[in-house]
């Protein structure tokens, strides 16, 4: 399955995107078409306008938002 997890860093905040054999027990579940999809629970309260396409070249979801900020992380 597909897992979506919001994330933040002192640059900014974004969604990380992971398979995963099983949702976590706090994640809600969705299933659009034929991929269950496993949020966190600020993924799921924060994915308005969000667009998921699947990109063949890569071999991977992509996940295009508004509202995401793209920034350098600090580590």
């Amino acid at each position: 399955m597909l897992r979506i997890a919001f994330t933040t860093g002192c640059g900014g905040s974004g969604y990380r995107l992971g398979y995963a054999p099983e949702p976590l027990e706090s994640d809600e579940v969705v299933r659009v078409e034929d991929v269950r999809i496993a949020l966190d629970s600020m993924a799921a309260s924060n994915l308005d306008g969000a667009k998921i396409e699947y990109d063949g070249e890569e071999n991977g979801y992509l996940l295009e938002h508004p509202d995401t900020v793209s920034a350098v992380w600090c580590g």
